[in-house]
């Protein structure tokens, strides 16, 4: 079966692929012409900018006042996206009717960034057309803020934090679900590495290689199957090029430094065309030294007065050991595109060395033999083709597939010689393809449906095999529906999906099914204020590592079991929000409520094995609630600079049903404001970010402290020509406070880095 799924869904690319070359076809087809006029926020005309017609491939440079023109467009509702190095960007929607010219005027500024792109959930659109939380990072404030792990990266967005476990391996952890719970994409498609199966297990990406990362919460991810029930992840890269850039070349390159970690870091890209081929190059190297830490990493009463000399002198204050990190990537495109489509491939080489802090030994009569490295080494395949069909129901089409071979090395380096020998070999191979088709069924309506495949191949050998070979292999079908009715919109999607999961060498194979479907509403009372709500009904398959672990798992210092009995997880999510977009004002808060029948979890079961704790992987009703808010305020502006006020929040409340026990590692109460400047030329901001401690712990679970961060940055934008360089000067943990996540297996060991300055160089045109 599984052959024949990747079969039909090449068979499915091929024939988008065919279809690309039957030119006259499409130009037969009824069309119409945009023309687009581009001004700023004071109406005046922009120098110059880029325009491009989402989802179409097409795109063009504007310079004075003139007006983009786009001819031979498909009859259709578009998105138009302009962006200007010294203007901002902007959005705007374009309805093309048959033989007619739409004139549509966008507005860039750099205030509020405009409405944000979302390409993510459903047939794409802004943040506004969506009835659920998201929040996308992009651009110089992307490249300036990234860190050595994507979790960490997101932990500052609301109702975002991290998994963390050393600056080398962290997964977001979206309203207190990570995991199997939170979808990393790349490009819409998994990131295809082991990162579920351990949290020192990095995911295989790289935050800034991206173009964009956009964060989405809510009913609405549940189109992306069992494993998006907290959220999804996405990570835009453009490495399959989908659309002809506005410039026959395009380049940029960025130079990074930081001094809690002697972080140097390089990164450039480069984008060209050349007829109707567009070409793709990009690559990156980091390298960073173990960070420096305010006081011991070890909570530990030793280190207090009395302790023994012998242990002072082991625990070196200041520096968190083996916290060190070295990456590398290279990826490339090649893509050929028409008026209304493209057909692409890329290729992709990722390696990883980072040390996992806190150390872990097979069994206690192994403590303290060395240190635990990861070598972590991903290839990756990927094609993409689409075509823009501008029918009366069907309006385009669009296939993904990509194979991605990983694996990774635990290494034991011994303290004495530096001798690395490999403890654990972990295998992943893995394809997956999706398909979609976005569609009108009626005036007002939009949407999309499709097909979805992966097969996984899982092995673990070594000292920390505690899971099985497994194979594992799904299948599943989703629809996406939009309606706009005035002031009220309508938004519902449903995913029927079948998982079958094999243990090799136990004997054991299952076959599990499920349905998960949501329903959302908006209700705008007036062009500045809506109200939204949505609804949704989920089903989480379980995972191989629930089912069949059982073995020594030393990352997180406990024996796991696994039960292949479990149950499928269902879930009943509940949103409900107010947004504010007005001129000067921008807030969103959401409230959300999740319930779950058998939710898997790990119960320590109070035995010990291997002289670890036991932790069985359980089922009992849970329920999450909390609430996430957002604001932006323009206090006032000075020619082309705003000056502006922002806060947010986010909290998160896990407990089981029956017993009112809390959940172990769920984020505390954060909170906090900030005072930004933003202009063409300078950009500025500070932000003091309050975290709660956290006393609401689970069995054999300690609680946590709170802390204050405090951190800003300054930025400057100098412009020769098409050349932009940036310089962006920031700093975090400014008053180097302690600091340890509660969400952390290692909050014990491992603090959070102290004080760093940091200086990012861009070059680009």
């Amino acid at each position: 079966m599984k052959k024949s799924i990747a079969g039909g869904l090449w068979t499915v690319c091929l024939a988008v692929s065919a279809s690309l070359a039957a030119s006259t076809a499409i130009e037969a087809q009824q069309s119409g012409e945009i023309r687009v006029r581009v001004v700023s926020a004071f109406e005046n005309p922009v120098g110059e900018a880029d325009v491009r017609i989402v989802g179409l491939g097409r795109a063009m440079h504007i310079e004075g006042a003139e007006e983009a023109r786009f001819s031979n467009v498909p009859a259709g509702d578009y998105l138009i996206e302009v962006e200007s190095a010294r203007a901002g960007r902007g959005l705007a929607r374009a309805l093309v009717v048959a033989g007619e010219i739409t004139e549509v005027v966008v507005v860039v500024s750099f205030f509020f960034h405009g409405q944000e792109l979302i390409v993510s959930v459903g047939a794409g659109g802004t943040q506004s057309d969506l009835y659920t939380p998201s929040h996308v990072v992009r651009g110089i404030d992307l490249k300036a803020s990234a860190r050595t792990s994507l979790g960490e990266t997101l932990s500052d967005q609301p109702g975002v934090n991290s998994s963390y476990h050393g600056p080398g391996s962290s997964r977001p952890l979206i309203r207190g679900l990570g995991g199997a719970r939170v979808r990393v994409l790349e490009s819409g498609l998994g990131s295809g590495d082991a990162s579920t199966t351990s949290p020192d297990h990095a995911p295989g990406v790289e935050a800034m290689a991206a173009d964009r990362i956009e964060v989405i919460r809510g009913p609405a991810t549940l189109i992306y199957g069992s494993s998006a029930i907290g959220g999804v992840v996405n990570i835009v890269d453009g490495r399959v090029p989908n659309e002809l850039p506005a410039h026959p070349l395009t380049a940029s390159m960025t130079l990074r430094g930081g001094t809690v970690a002697d972080e140097r870091n390089l990164a450039g890209r480069i984008d060209g065309a050349a007829g109707r081929v567009a070409v793709h190059l990009s690559g990156l190297y980091r390298n960073t030294q173990d960070y420096a830490i305010p006081g011991f990493a070890a909570i530990d009463e030793d280190h207090g007065p009395g302790a023994e000399e012998e242990e002072e002198e082991e625990a070196i204050p200041g520096i968190l050991d083996n916290s060190s990190v070295e990456t590398s990537r290279v990826a490339g495109g090649l893509s050929y595109v028409g008026d209304n489509g493209f057909i692409g491939v890329s290729f992709l080489g990722y390696d990883s060395d980072y040390g996992v802090p806190g150390g872990h030994g097979h069994g206690e009569e192994d403590e303290g033999e060395g240190d635990v490295r990861v070598d972590l080494r991903q290839r990756r395949a990927d094609f993409m083709a689409g075509w823009r069909l501008g029918g009366d129901f069907l309006k385009g089409i669009e296939a993904r597939f990509g194979v991605a071979d990983y694996q990774h090395f635990e290494v034991l380096v011994d303290e004495a010689s530096g001798d690395r020998d490999i403890e654990t070999r972990f295998f992943n191979n893995e394809w997956e393809g999706r398909l979609h088709a976005e569609h009108v069924l009626a005036e007002g309506s939009r949407g999309a449906f499709g097909i979805h495949a992966q097969n996984r191949d899982f092995e673990a050998i070594g000292e920390e095999a505690f899971v099985p070979p497994t194979s594992t292999f799904q299948f599943a079908a989703f629809l996406f529906e939009e309606f706009d009715l005035g002031r009220v919109g309508l938004q519902a999607g449903t995913r029927i999906e079948t998982r079958r999961t094999e243990a090799e060498g136990v004997g054991t194979r299952r076959t599990d099914q499920g349905l998960s479907a949501s329903l959302g509403g908006a209700f705008r009372t007036s062009d500045v204020v809506s109200f939204v709500l949505s609804a949704a009904r989920s089903a989480k398959l379980p995972s191989a590592e629930e089912l069949f672990s059982n073995g020594p798992h030393l990352a997180t210092q406990v024996f796991e079991l696994g039960d292949p009995n479990l149950a499928t997880e269902t879930g009943y999510s509940f949103d409900a929000g107010i947004r504010i977009d007005g001129g000067s004002v921008r807030a969103e808060l959401s409230v959300f409520s999740n319930s779950f029948a058998g939710f898997t979890y790990q119960a320590f079961t109070g035995a010990e094995q291997d002289g670890l704790p036991v932790a069985r992987w359980s089922q009992a009703d849970a329920v999450f609630t909390g609430f996430e808010v957002h604001t932006e305020v323009e206090l006032f502006h000075y020619g082309d600079g705003h000056f502006v006020l922002d806060a947010s929040g986010d909290y998160v409340r896990a407990e089981l049903t029956e017993t009112d026990r809390p959940l172990p590692r769920i984020p505390p109460l954060r909170f906090g404001a900030g005072l930004g400047y933003e202009s063409p030329t300078w950009h500025g901001h500070v932000q003091v970010r309050r975290v709660s401690g956290q006393d609401r712990v689970a069995a054999f679970e300690e609680p946590t402290d709170g802390y204050t961060l405090v951190r800003s940055s300054l930025g400057y934008r100098i412009f020769q020509g098409r050349i932009a360089h940036d310089i962006v000067l920031s700093g975090t943990n400014l008053t180097d406070r302690e600091a340890r996540s509660h969400t952390s297996f290692l909050k014990e060991l491992a603090p959070l880095p102290g004080r760093e300055v940091r200086l990012t160089y861009q070059l680009s045109f």
